[in-house]
Parts: C-alpha cells; structure tokens; sequence
C-alpha cells in the first residue's frame, strides 16, 4: 500500500495548500511540500519554550524567576493573561505553561522581551531549523506574518525534542510533561480515535503537540507515543478561500483526516514492531 498515494489522492481536490512531513523513525517517511514556508502561528511557541529551557539549563536565568505583565505585553487572541490586571508577576515557568498549554499570546509576549529575539533565532538556528524565523512579538493586527516555518523545521525541532538532541532526559521530561497539557488537538491529536487514547491499557501512551491558528492558515505537530514506539507529524494548511476565517472544520476535518491515515498505517505495520515497555 503506498499511503503516501493514499494522501496526495484524499487532498488533490482540496481547497488550499497543503505540508506534511512524517517519520515514523524507523525509516519511513512522508514528504510533501515539507521545504514550503508556512505562517507558524503559535507553533513557533514550542522554539520560545526551548529557548527559555536552554538559558536555565546554561544557567543564564534561574528557573524560579517571576516575570510581570506590562501594557507593552498585550495581545488579542488566545489565552487568559489579557483578562487580568497588569503588574501580576507570575513564576516563569508557569508563564511558560500559560503559553504552551493554552496558547496564552500575552505570556508568549513577555517570555519574547525576556529571551530576546536575537537569542530565540539563534537557537532555531543551531537546532538546524534554517527556514524557521521569529519576527516580532504577536501582536493585535491583521495581515501579518509574525515568525515563519516549514513542515520539516516543525518536525525536526520534535524529533530532536523526541531523541534527547536538545537536552537531557530529565529536562526533555519536564518539557514533555508541560505539553502532554496542551488543551487543543485540531488535528495530530484528533485525528486518532478515541479507542486508542481512552481505554483503561490504551495503545497511545500520550501526545505532545502544538497547533497555531492565523487568517487562513491551520497548523499542527508533534509526537505521538505510542506501546509499538514513536512517530513525528507535522501539517501545515494555508490558503484556503474561506475568507472570513470562520467556517473552517473542513480544514481540520482534512488535517485529522490526513492524521487518521496515517496512525492507521502505522498500526497496520504493528505486528513488525515490538511493543516497549514504559
């Protein structure tokens, strides 16, 4: 069965553009428009976060520092920190989660000024990730490109992530268990049935994933971990016509569709994969 065929045929009709990039790492890989700049969105949170656990692991800031909420933070869109007073300071970490676990926009702008963009780029950089950028803070406007990446930037900096590159087992763990949080699931994570996540032994052990939302483009990516072993995916929609913005769960319905194929494939291939002991 050559489900890469299998993809391309279910999105030949479809109304936008359309990356993947998967690597079930174990050889087999799906590549399609993976090299295509794409809006990040709030995927390039994951590259924020990385930044801020390379700066305590060099031991450049002290992971129990607070950070305050200034005017100059505010941001429409995701998250709760733009409903509460300015001045709150909250411990860094904790902004950290805000930002990754609901896409806070507010925390994502005070861990920008206090990482410095400079410093977040030159990371994204040295993981390899050379068409991925940050441009400025989020900020509350239309029609702007705030940072940049590819279907296959988004799925190294996860592989990485998943094979201990960037750091230790220990802080890979606590990045890990942050994201294992992350409340929205558009389309890595809902495209795998719930069979699969929610029995009482089930075959999907977790799932770590950032999604971004912008104008017309929907973003997903990351690690699905499973009893058979881990596989990265990456899917990045842009340009579809509905230009309000507003009716897209057909968009996600292609993004979990494509997820969907992909899992059961990967199932199907189980019974050449030994199960791993957690």
């Amino acid at each position: 069965m050559d489900i890469e065929k299998i993809i391309k045929n279910s999105i030949v009709n479809f109304d936008g553009k359309i990356a993947i990039y998967y690597d079930d790492l174990k050889g087999n890989t799906i590549k399609i428009n993976e090299n295509e700049k794409y809006n990040s969105a709030s995927c390039i949170k994951i590259f924020i976060l990385i930044e801020l656990f390379n700066q305590i692991n060099k031991g450049v800031i002290n992971r129990e520092k607070e950070l305050k909420y200034e005017e100059k933070d505010y941001v429409n869109g995701s998250g709760i920190l733009r409903y509460l007073s300015k001045g709150i300071k909250l411990p860094i970490l904790d902004i950290a989660t805000l930002m990754m676990i609901i896409s806070d926009n507010v925390a994502t702008n005070i861990l920008i000024d206090f990482l410095g963009i400079e410093n977040i780029n030159k990371n994204i950089e040295n993981i390899g990730c050379n068409n991925t950028k940050l441009y400025s803070k989020f900020k509350s406007v239309e029609n702007e490109i705030f940072s940049e990446t590819t279907a296959y930037d988004y799925y190294l900096v996860w592989k990485k992530l998943n094979n201990y590159e960037l750091f230790n087992k220990e802080i890979t763990q606590e990045i890990i268990s942050i994201m294992k949080n992350q409340k929205y699931h558009e389309m890595v994570g809902d495209g795998i049935d719930k069979v699969y996540k929610e029995i009482e032994k089930p075959i999907v052990n977790y799932i770590v994933s950032k999604s971004g939302k912008y104008e017309s483009v929907r973003n997903d990516g990351g690690i699905v971990s499973t009893i058979y072993g881990n596989y990265i995916l990456t899917i990045m929609i842009k340009d579809f016509k509905d230009t309000n913005y507003l009716n897209d769960e057909y968009v996600y319905n292609m993004g979990r569709k494509i997820s969907n194929i992909i899992f059961n494939e990967y199932m199907r291939n189980r019974t050449k994969i030994k199960v791993i002991d957690n």
